[in-house]
């Protein structure tokens, strides 16, 4: 299985490489177009700021890349930043554009208030992650996802309480996205990673 990590100048590559390659697995690092061919999952890391991830991303012609990969019902897995990208707007360092897929936007908390450390993950949505017993991740953000329509909530199965239900489980179809950082989670973290590896989309 060929795993990318996509690189977008800011975010937190080492940590996740080495809990991917303690698995058994050899991950490469993404930075240009051309290595996404044959590409079999994508992870995509948190650490950094929006406006600027996503102007890297443009910059380089990795975001139209990293589309056609979600476009192609290929496995994404999307950490704290890696997954406020994919809602419709954030603003973070200015308002940027997402990459649309979950109809959201990335606002921050009430008097710049900054999560960091553990919390228990709430499952909810009666499904499969209900069976999930690794509950306990570390969050580090300032910023999180807030739905803006009813249909996609759907997708959450799984939130912490911060001054606000934040969403910190998203799946729909072949993207997964934590606010949480597994890489930073030591064995619930790596357990969650090593589920990703494995997981085979449902696409709806």
């Amino acid at each position: 299985m060929k795993i990318g990590i996509l690189n977008y100048n800011a975010c937190n590559l080492a940590s996740i490489y080495h809990s991917i390659f303690r698995i058994g697995y050899d991950p490469i690092i993404i930075e240009e177009k051309d290595q996404f061919k044959n590409l079999d999952k994508l992870i995509i890391p948190g650490v950094g700021a929006a406006n600027s991830c996503l102007n890297y991303l443009k910059k380089k012609k990795l975001f139209d890349e990293v589309d056609n990969f979600l476009k192609k019902k290929k496995p994404i897995l999307g950490i704290c930043l890696g997954l406020q990208i994919f809602s419709k707007k954030l603003h973070e360092h200015g308002l940027s554009d997402g990459f649309n897929f979950i109809d959201a936007e990335v606002v921050p908390f009430r008097d710049n208030k900054i999560n960091i450390g553990w919390s228990e993950l709430i499952i909810e949505n009666n499904n499969k992650w209900k069976n999930l017993d690794l509950k306990s991740f570390y969050f580090c953000h300032s910023y999180y996802l807030k739905f803006l329509d009813s249909k996609d909530i759907k997708f959450c199965h799984g939130f912490i309480n911060f001054h606000e239900k934040v969403p910190s489980l998203i799946v729909k179809n072949n993207f997964m996205g934590v606010q949480f950082h597994p890489e930073k989670s030591q064995t619930n973290g790596n357990k969650f990673i090593e589920n990703f590896l494995n997981w085979e989309p449902k696409i709806d």
